[in-house]
């Protein structure tokens, strides 16, 4: 027998989206500046920052058009930076940097993947 799905209250949903667009922008600003910090400040090179903040910036347009699409491909580009972020906090010689950038990149995956499911019960609830 199916399950009959849930009534969704779109008003509960959209306070819910309103936090979450308001932690992905505070993690996506902490992740680029981040990177501006340790590769324009403290030793590291442009081309590493232009290899870091490039594929986060693909994704601009269509956040901030809030299309569901575009946190979902946020979501598969941070599990590279969860995956390096994981392997450089494990080594014993790593600095602060990367415990930074595998919590921020951890934050914002999970708010983006929760924002995109948000978006599209929000979408639905108004048919």
């Amino acid at each position: 027998m199916a399950r009959k799905p849930k009534a969704i209250d779109p008003a509960s949903v959209s306070r819910k989206l309103e936090i979450a667009h308001k932690l992905n922008w505070v993690c996506y600003g902490g992740l680029l500046l981040l990177f501006a910090v340790w590769n324009l400040l403290l030793g590291g090179s442009v081309k590493w920052w232009l290899l870091q903040t490039v594929p986060l910036l693909l994704v601009l347009p269509g956040m901030l058009k809030q299309h569901q699409r575009s946190y979902l491909w946020l979501c598969f580009i941070l599990l590279l930076y969860i995956t390096a972020g994981i392997v450089d906090v494990m080594m014993p010689t790593r600095g602060w940097q990367h415990g930074a950038l595998t919590a921020l990149s951890l934050i914002l995956f999970i708010s983006a993947m929760m924002t995109s499911r948000w978006l599209v019960q929000l979408q639905n609830a108004k048919r």
